[in-house]
């Protein structure tokens, strides 16, 4: 018993110690790591979108640290970071609680994350309560920043309002012009709200809007639907839909032999080529970004995700979640001290870099973020619009669909 009872005794004291050395982080000290307070959904139903986040998220912390850090005016030196993570089981009432905790217990500097609206309406008041700057990631329902919260920013990509701008653009300068468009709507907000704003923008372009159905996530028999598409004889089938609920839709619409000069799906991602196979094969859609565009923190954010392998493809709201990250590591710099409201005066309608491009926050902490065009080419992710930073050259129009 006595040779068991020293082992266990030493392993509580270094879990003690290692339980204190959180706890008791001194706040804006220049002698301890800044402290980045998150959760991450790596269990429960958004488990599927965030999984690898946590390796992502402690090889950004190595990456950066390997430099030094964050460069600190008021500490005459870098200081390197770390990170407090916990799961939020996708969860509200769990990332509550925790976000409290971290605020309370590990006495986090700053909080980065979470994602998701769901989260979005919860989370945030932690951080107004306390006085703790969050830089959230992929919460992109604007009504949850219309709430005057004074501590509370995000990093979505894309933002409605420029979902798909560059893909319109692309449509105003290709040859030949479509002339008509019918868009298909998975039944859900953000999606309702995708196709809102873009029909507005389709017919003040002059491309006449010739069909507008919804479809309930359930639905697996789009024969009637499609009917419809190609009856209207429509250039352009443009799908607003998260790609689970659009697989029966993309196979049937092959099946039947829908002809245009593109089809075009807002959420164009790695789950879906995989359930839809080559039917997938010259669609466009949307990326936040890709591995090949170059920009601010593009090499950072490639080696990182290189190491922690996560695809871009795969795991479309990586650029929201590392944005986050990018956005608050600037914020500290600017402010020149580990200081909450120091940290606030730097966020506030702040201008950042990240490798899509600027984060540019209006007044409630909401980005103007973009997105790129992306077209499925011999199996392959490229980038095809805007030309200057194009990985491919737009094949259109879409062979695959003529």
């Amino acid at each position: 018993m006595r040779s068991l009872r020293y082992p266990l005794l030493g392993a509580l004291a270094v879990a003690a110690a290692a339980y204190a050395g959180v706890a008791s982080a001194k706040l804006g000290s220049c002698n301890d790591p800044i402290l980045l307070g998150t959760t991450i959904s790596e269990t429960g139903p958004f488990s599927t979108l965030a999984d690898k986040w946590r390796k992502l998220t402690e090889v950004f912390a190595e990456e950066v640290n390997r430099t030094g850090g964050i460069q600190v005016k008021a500490c005459n030196k870098k200081v390197p970071i770390k990170f407090v993570i916990y799961d939020d089981q996708s969860v509200p009432a769990t990332a509550v609680s925790l976000y409290e905790k971290m605020a309370t217990v590990d006495k986090v500097d700053f909080f980065v994350g979470p994602d998701w609206s769901s989260m979005g309406g919860p989370v945030p008041p932690i951080g107004e309560k306390h006085k703790i700057p969050m830089v959230a990631a992929n919460i992109a329902t604007p009504a949850l920043y219309d709430r005057g919260l004074k501590y509370f920013w995000g990093t979505p990509f894309p933002v409605v309002p420029r979902w798909s701008e560059r893909y319109f653009d692309m449509l105003s300068k290709v040859n030949p012009k479509p002339q008509s468009i019918f868009f298909v709507t998975h039944d859900n907000p953000v999606m309702k709200g995708i196709t809102g704003f873009w029909s507005k923008k389709a017919e003040a372009q002059g491309i006449k809007v010739v069909g507008n159905e919804t479809f309930s996530p359930d639905l697996k028999d789009f024969t009637a639907m499609i009917s419809k598409i190609r009856a209207s004889k429509a250039d352009i089938v443009y799908i607003s839909s998260f790609d689970g609920a659009s697989v029966p839709l993309v196979q049937q619409m092959r099946q039947l032999k829908v002809k245009a000069m593109d089809v075009h799906h807002v959420m164009l991602t790695g789950s879906l080529a995989r359930q839809v196979g080559k039917d997938i094969e010259g669609m466009t859609g949307e990326l936040a970004w890709y591995p090949g565009i170059k920009g601010d923190y593009s090499d950072l954010v490639e080696t990182v995700m290189k190491k922690a392998d996560v695809s871009m493809f795969d795991y479309i709201w990586t650029l929201g979640r590392l944005s986050s990250y990018l956005v608050m590591m600037q914020a500290i710099e600017k402010a020149g001290a580990i200081d909450r409201e120091k940290v606030k005066e730097a966020l506030y309608k702040g201008t950042f870099k990240s490798p899509a491009g600027d984060i540019v926050f209006d007044e409630r902490g909401f980005p103007d973020n973009g997105a790129f065009t992306v077209q499925m080419q011999g199996g392959k992710v490229q980038v095809v619009w805007p030309q200057n930073v194009a990985t491919g050259k737009l094949v259109w129009p879409s062979p695959t669909w003529q």
